[in-house]
C-alpha cells in the first residue's frame, strides 16, 4: 500500500476543471429523481450539521482516505485528556482508517492555532476560546469535535486561604488574557463574588508549570490548573478549592479543530481521524481495558502507576464519546469571548463548529 504525506493544504481540482465537471454532470442529472433526492431540482447539494458547506457535503461519501496518509497533529502539551489519541496510535484505530498520525507539541494553543492555519497541521487540539477569536478575525479553520465535554480545570489557592473571601486583595496566576485558561479563572473569581483586577489583581504566569510556580513563591494565592500537574500541587499541600467541572455546568475542554481547506478538499482525512477517536474513547471505556490504558498512559507521560490511575478516574467521566461537541458549552465560550471584549467582530456559532464529522 502506498503512502502519502500530507502537510499543506491544495485544492483538489483546479476552479476551471470544477466548473467544467458541475456543468456536465448538471446536464446529466438535471431533474432526475436520483438528483432531485440528492440535491432538489436545480439546487444546491443537501448538507448536515452546523457549519456544512456544499463542497465539503458533494465530497463527504469517503469517510478515509483511500491509501495510507500521514499527518501531523499539533497538541500544546501533554495530559491524560489526548488519552484518546494515545490510544488510538497505539491499538492501530488511526491506520485502520488509512491515517498514520505524528503528534508535535507545540508551546501553547497559539502557535498550534498558528499551525493550522498555515496548514502544518490538518488537526490540532486546542481550547474553544482561541478558535472564537481566530474565526472572529478570519482564521479558516473550525472545530469538528472534542476530547472532552467538562472542564479538566481545578482552582487551587496557597495554604492559608480558607475560602474565595480570603483572596481579596491578593494575586491570581492566570495565562494570556484572553486565553480559555484565563477566561475560566475570571468566570470563577467572578462566580464567587471576586472582581477581576479589582478585587483580585490578575498576573501571567504561563501554562501551568509557570501558575503553579506561582504559588510556590507566593506571587499569586490562586491559580487554576489541569492535570497532570494539579496531581504536584497536591504532593505540595495546596489547597484544591474547586473542580471547574462542578461550578461551569457546560463546557468543551481540550477541543479539536481542522484546517479549512482540509474540510473543503479533503474531508475523508477528518472522517477517518474522528472514526479512529471514536473507536479509541469506546475502548478506554470499557472496564475490561483499565490495565491496559494505564500501561499506555504511564508510557506516555511518564507517570507512575498511582499517578496514572488518579488521572485516569479524573478524566473518564469527562470523555466525549465520538467526539461529540457540548453545544450549550460551545454557546457559553462564545458569550464569554464577547463578554472579554476579546472578539474583533460578530462570529456565529454555524461559523465556528463544523458537526459533520462523528463517527456513524
Amino acid at each position: 500500500m502506498k503512502m502519502m504525506e500530507l502537510t499543506k493544504t491544495t485544492a483538489a481540482v483546479p476552479a476551471q476543471a470544477f466548473k467544467t465537471g458541475a456543468k456536465r454532470a448538471l446536464t446529466l442529472l438535471a431533474c432526475t429523481a436520483l438528483f432531485a433526492a440528492v440535491a432538489g431540482c436545480g439546487g444546491k447539494a443537501a448538507t448536515s450539521g452546523s457549519g456544512a458547506s456544499e463542497s465539503a457535503g458533494t465530497a463527504a461519501a469517503k469517510t478515509m482516505p483511500d491509501q495510507l496518509t500521514t499527518i501531523k497533529l499539533g497538541l500544546p502539551s501533554k495530559n491524560m485528556s489526548y488519552l484518546p489519541i494515545y490510544v488510538a496510535q497505539k491499538k492501530g484505530f488511526y491506520k485502520k482508517n488509512n491515517l498514520e498520525v505524528n503528534l508535535d507539541y507545540v508551546k501553547g494553543g497559539v502557535l498550534a492555532l498558528r499551525g493550522l492555519q498555515t496548514g502544518d497541521y490538518p488537526i490540532i487540539s486546542t481550547l474553544p476560546e482561541s478558535v472564537i477569536t481566530g474565526v472572529a478575525e478570519g482564521a479558516n479553520v473550525k472545530l469538528i469535535g472534542t476530547l472532552d465535554d467538562k472542564s479538566m480545570y481545578s482552582i487551587y489557592v496557597a495554604k492559608d486561604i480558607k475560602s474565595a473571601a480570603d483572596l481579596k486583595g491578593k494575586n491570581a496566576a492566570s495565562n494570556v488574557p484572553g486565553n480559555g485558561t484565563d477566561i475560566q479563572l475570571q468566570y470563577w473569581l467572578k462566580k464567587n463574588g471576586l472582581e477581576p483586577n479589582k478585587d483580585v489583581r490578575i498576573i501571567n504566569s504561563g501554562e501551568n508549570a509557570g501558575r503553579l510556580q506561582a504559588l510556590q513563591t507566593n506571587q499569586a494565592a490562586v491559580t487554576i490548573l489541569s492535570q497532570p500537574t494539579d496531581l504536584k500541587a497536591d504532593e505540595l499541600g495546596f489547597t484544591k478549592l474547586s473542580l471547574m467541572r462542578d461550578e461551569l455546568k457546560t463546557y468543551n475542554h481540550n477541543m479539536l479543530a481542522a484546517n479549512g481547506d482540509i474540510i473543503k478538499n479533503k474531508p475523508e482525512i477528518v472522517y477517518g481521524f474522528m472514526a479512529g477517536q471514536a473507536e479509541a474513547v469506546k475502548f478506554i471505556k470499557d472496564p475490561a481495558n483499565r490495565q491496559e490504558i494505564l500501561k499506555i498512559a504511564m508510557g506516555e507521560l511518564e507517570m507512575s502507576q498511582q499517578d496514572a490511575e488518579k488521572s485516569l478516574d479524573f478524566v473518564m467521566p469527562g470523555l466525549a464519546d465520538k467526539g461529540k461537541m457540548n453545544m450549550e458549552g460551545m454557546k457559553w465560550a462564545i458569550d464569554t469571548v464577547k463578554a472579554t471584549g476579546a472578539l474583533a467582530k460578530e462570529v456565529s456559532l454555524d461559523k465556528i463548529v463544523d458537526e459533520r464529522f462523528y463517527a456513524k
